[in-house]
């Protein structure tokens, strides 16, 4: 009889995972890198292997509103909060650090040069759908610099599409994050990291959606963000 129960128990447990689905994680494109190795070490210390999705925020926002798919997000604290998405519970991953890079054959020793003359093109994230686009914007407004390369700016839409540029140096600068940048070596010339001051600070959390289709794999991933394996994976990838 106990036998039957115990069965019968594990069949019910087996059938409450598969109802609850896969555990998605969705993120903004720049943090490719970093949330596919939480994942995989997520899945290394759960078992369970998170399904993700990237694109730029504003995408994955508007995938997140639309339900029944996405259980966790990953982006800035502030974008999220404005979003009008409803969320049951939230992990901080890190610090982001906006950086201006450049390509190879180009040299440079403050942000600001970006405003010089021979500097023709200069590439960052739209600001309307990447926190960094955002960021970018700031700076150039509190760094008095918007009138002087109004006209040089190439606006894309992720933070990766602007390293793409500044690797093939089809561009002279780009806005970019330090953890997108890290990932590039020496593909690039270099990079400089832009003064905090200027910028509103960049928070990046994991926030589990009201309503996920898998509420106890958001909560579990969530409370993997505090572990010392994924600190030290978030610290690798300039967080």
């Amino acid at each position: 009889m106990l036998r039957i129960l115990w069965t019968c128990a594990l069949v019910l447990l087996m059938a409450g995972q598969a109802l609850a689905g896969p555990l998605t994680i969705a993120a903004g494109a720049g943090y490719k890198k970093l949330v596919t190795d939480l994942a995989a070490a997520y899945e290394k210390s759960s078992g369970t292997k998170p399904e993700l999705i990237f694109g730029n925020m504003g995408q994955v926002t508007t995938q997140a509103k639309a339900g029944g798919v996405i259980d966790v997000i990953i982006g800035e604290k502030g974008f999220l909060e404005k979003s009008g998405l409803k969320f049951s519970g939230e992990a901080e991953i890190g610090h982001g650090i906006l950086c201006m890079a450049w390509p190879k054959g180009k040299t440079f020793t403050d942000p600001k040069e970006i405003a010089k003359p021979d500097v023709k093109r200069v590439a960052m994230p739209d600001a309307k759908k990447a926190i960094y686009g955002r960021a970018a914007t700031q700076f150039l407004a509190k760094a008095g610099l918007e009138k002087a390369v109004k006209d040089k700016l190439l606006v894309v839409a992720t933070v990766p599409q602007v390293t793409t540029y500044v690797v093939s140096g089809e561009v002279d600068a780009g806005f970019v994050n330090r953890t997108d940048i890290m990932n590039v070596g020496d593909k690039i010339g270099g990079y400089l990291e832009v003064d905090p001051s200027l910028y509103a600070p960049i928070v990046i959390v994991a926030e589990s959606l009201a309503g996920s289709p898998n509420p106890d794999g958001a909560k579990s991933f969530s409370a993997f963000l505090a572990t010392d394996a994924a600190k030290a994976i978030a610290k690798k990838h300039g967080m």
